[in-house]
């Protein structure tokens, strides 16, 4: 038989642990395990041991058995955030998109970075094609908006290790510049990028906070300079800042948290 190479076997078997482990609701020992899928005992020991170091798994001290590890925790946390975020905010972008004929999107904080988890696409030009699902912190309304909202020493850390890259003339690269941008926008509650992505692109982003304040994500409205301004800046902000609050009333009704 042709081995199939479209997946890494000891992950799968890794995987397979975890899923019966969870399926038995309650903790296993290596040999139930082995016996329940066929493995050899010195293969699930040494995938036990790794995915415990990882915090995936959990042995008993008194019974040497073994359960799903607290990392599931923080990762259903975040995992219910952002699904709640998205199932919230998603007819809420299709209407702004349908209302003002521009790109909205969703993002998240991840990885030095803001990541766009939901796109509702506008007028579609060679300029919003070119649009990424990550953008940097520093030259992007919603990275921008989540730097502002990080510690000191996280903002200081992020532009001395060189993570903001200078990808136009425009694009904030030094800590003092965006120390001064970083108060207004904590001030007026949004974030702007003009042509510090990319030439002739302009954006403009508003946060989404928990029931409980915290920074959640970041809705913000893409397109071309010259069509938004043709449209008008503040037609846009405030369709922008509307539909942000509507999302805000739907969250802390729902009284969701991170």
């Amino acid at each position: 038989m042709k081995e199939d190479y479209s997946y890494i076997t000891m992950i799968k078997r890794a995987t397979d642990i975890m899923d019966l482990i969870f399926a038995a609701n309650r903790e296993l020992g290596v040999s139930e395990i082995s016996h329940e899928l066929s493995l050899p005992k010195a293969t699930v020991y040494r995938i036990l041991i790794t995915l415990a170091k990882g915090g995936f798994i959990s042995k008993g001290h008194e019974t040497g058995k073994y359960t799903l590890g607290g990392k599931f925790i923080k990762y259903s946390d975040r995992v219910k955030r952002d699904i709640n975020v998205y199932t919230i905010a998603k007819p809420y972008m299709e209407r702004l998109a349908a209302k003002v004929g521009e790109t909205v999107n969703l993002a998240i904080d991840y990885d030095h970075q803001s990541l766009i988890i939901d796109r509702e696409n506008g007028e579609q030009t060679s300029l919003l094609s070119k649009l990424v699902s990550d953008a940097p912190y520093n030259c992007s309304s919603s990275g921008k908006i989540f730097l502002s909202h990080k510690s000191d020493n996280e903002i200081r850390d992020y532009f001395n290790k060189g993570y903001a890259k200078k990808r136009t003339i425009k694009s904030i690269t030094s800590l003092e510049t965006f120390d001064k941008q970083r108060k207004e926008i904590l001030q007026k509650g949004y974030a702007i990028d003009d042509e510090e992505y990319d030439y002739g692109l302009y954006c403009i982003g508003k946060p989404i906070f928990s029931h409980s304040k915290k920074l959640m994500a970041v809705i913000s409205l893409s397109g071309p300079k010259s069509r938004l301004e043709h449209k008008g800046y503040e037609f846009v902000k405030n369709s922008l800042t509307e539909t942000v609050n509507e999302i805000q009333i739907k969250i802390d009704k729902l009284e969701i948290n991170e």
